[in-house]
């Protein structure tokens, strides 16, 4: 039997407003990131100097040369352009990357440019993923004036864990609850009724819930000012763009829903990789 993979959902969690993720969130993470105990090995006293000395050698040598991932690689850090320009070339690599067997052809009608992007002038700083909320929250305005599920920003990351640090942070940014959507656990039914009556500025969540309650109509644009993608890498180097588990369902976000909703005239959102 194949050993059971984890997806980017799979933590416990139920679905409500922001008032009640608080709790035990941070026991999760610290749960989550302790390091495993590392066991003393007895040195054998049988041992020369010399074989010492070498098996010492030869133990610093895996330590350093120990590998995040890829083959013989060092994985680096994920840069995000500022430019709209290269943010849009750099979402459009990982989209033709995530469907290798797509056309120029096939994809130049589902290419984001550079006019899908938001531009802006500050140069990042460790708010600024809550200055550009801010900026949406309170500049957003919509013809349609429905707020039952209906965000004005949207957040996409890569898995529970980070929703839950990111709804944290997002907290303050608006009166009103900020939702985090992910599924393990959470019928989607139950999520289907709770967006039908509630008021939201903000969402928080993972692709794969996302893109279910866009495709159910539970989750709206119409209110949307601001997609941001969040280009985090966890602890193996992996971002939300490049993951197996995430990009699939983050591309079709775009080529399904997204994509065709930025045509409408009466919907004016951006894009931004933070």
């Amino acid at each position: 039997m194949a050993p059971k993979r984890t997806l980017a959902d799979d933590l416990e969690d139920d679905f409500a407003l922001d008032n009640d993720y608080v709790s035990g969130s941070e026991d999760v993470q610290a749960e989550v990131d302790a390091p495993e105990p590392v066991k003393a090995t007895k040195k054998r006293t049988s041992e020369t100097p010399a074989k010492a000395d070498n098996l010492n050698k030869r133990t610093k040598t895996v330590a350093t040369t120990d590998k995040p991932s890829g083959k013989g690689t060092t994985a680096s850090k994920f840069a995000v352009p500022s430019e709209a320009n290269d943010q849009a070339d750099t979402w459009n690599k990982y989209m033709k990357k995530a469907h290798p067997g797509i056309t120029d052809l096939e994809l130049a009608d589902k290419l984001m440019l550079p006019q899908h992007i938001y531009t802006t002038t500050p140069a990042p700083s460790d708010s600024y993923l809550e200055d550009l909320a801010k900026t949406a929250v309170s500049t957003g305005k919509s013809k349609n004036k429905v707020m039952h599920g209906a965000p004005q920003v949207l957040v996409i990351c890569s898995s529970a864990l980070r929703v839950i640090d990111l709804v944290k942070r997002l907290r303050p940014v608006s009166k009103r609850g900020v939702l985090k959507l992910f599924s393990r656990h959470i019928k989607i039914s139950d999520q289907i009724k709770s967006l039908k009556t509630t008021a939201v500025d903000i969402a928080v969540g993972t692709p794969n819930r996302i893109l279910k309650l866009l495709t159910e109509e539970a989750l709206k644009v119409n209110r949307l000012r601001l997609v941001v993608i969040d280009c985090w890498q966890d602890d193996k180097m992996r971002v939300v763009i490049d993951m197996d588990d995430t990009r699939k369902d983050l591309f079709s976000i775009w080529q399904d829903v997204l994509l065709p909703a930025s045509a409408n005239p009466d919907y004016g959102f951006k894009f931004r990789l933070v």
